[in-house]
């Protein structure tokens, strides 16, 4: 699990829409976390938000 693998699924749902559509309509929170994995995402919550503090630095952009 690792902030650079969150940072590249944050990347991939901005940029790629089918697959932001799919991730969307995955019926659970189980099922979500499956399908990342077998995308080749693997990171927990805590990386998610640490991959998010550092693109918000990179963009210069202050959380809400």
């Amino acid at each position: 699990m690792t902030v650079a693998s969150a940072k590249a699924y944050i990347y991939r749902m901005r940029e790629d829409e089918t697959f932001r559509q799919t991730v969307n309509a995955c019926e659970d929170e189980t099922a979500n976390w499956e399908f990342l994995r077998q995308n080749g995402y693997e990171f927990s919550l805590p990386d998610f938000k640490a991959a998010q503090a550092e693109i918000y630095d990179e963009y210069g952009i202050t959380p809400l």
